[in-house]
């Protein structure tokens, strides 16, 4: 099973938007997907209760769910959806257990204050260290002709880490949070600038834990 960790300790930073449409694009690969849902505000398990039946299935596990219960499923996938303000030992552990972990940021002064921190935290962490973790980060809610899209492209340029995508500030994700879509799930028509801009993110993706064809 390989585990993406969808992680920053800011709330609102994008974790649910990541990770309920990481989810919707492994399961429109026809991998079994099982979305966890660690933060206590249930956010992806609402999203995973309004999926339409007919959609490809992602499996849901509650935060206190045990290994074993997610093992007895058997999911390829387990896509995590960690709470705010994770740190200590539940970092830790939730760092140990990933095989990627996607680090959403968003154009504001306290997102990157909140960031900067929790990298430096990360990079300190034994798993990472130790090359056993590929990180990515990805830039939320992005509007190139802002200032403030400007100021995060040169603080997320510090860090020594992959910014593999750029995610512009739409209803659609607004939408889909609603109805229980993901965007890989809109027809082209409708989602086709979005499908775009996270090709970057959904290669990372497959060359960090290759996507099998079914």
């Amino acid at each position: 099973m390989q585990t993406i960790l969808v992680a920053n300790p800011k709330g609102g930073s994008g974790k649910t938007t990541l990770a309920t449409n990481i989810a919707g694009w492994l399961a429109g690969k026809r991998q079994r997907v099982g979305l966890f849902d660690a933060d206590p505000q249930g956010s992806s398990s609402q999203w995973l209760a309004r999926r339409p039946a007919l959609f490809p299935p992602v499996a849901g596990f509650a935060g206190d769910a045990r290994r074993r219960e997610i093992r007895d499923v058997g999911p390829e996938w387990l896509v995590v959806d960690s709470p705010a303000g994770l740190h200590g030992d539940d970092l830790r552990e939730a760092v140990k257990r990933a095989d990627a972990m996607v680090v959403p940021v968003s154009p504001s002064a306290f997102d990157m204050d909140a960031t900067e921190r929790f990298l430096e935290v990360v990079g300190e962490l034994k798993a990472v260290r130790a090359g056993g973790v590929a990180i990515a980060l990805v830039a939320m809610r992005v509007d190139a002709r802002t200032r403030s899209a400007a100021e995060l492209e040169t603080f997320l340029g510090q860090f020594d880490l992959p910014l593999v995508a750029h995610l512009r500030d739409t209803q659609v994700y607004v939408y889909c949070a609603r109805d229980g879509y993901s965007v890989f799930d809109l027809p082209r028509s409708r989602a086709e600038q979005d499908q775009e801009q996270w090709r970057p993110l959904t290669r990372w993706i497959a060359r960090h834990a290759a996507v099998r064809n079914p």
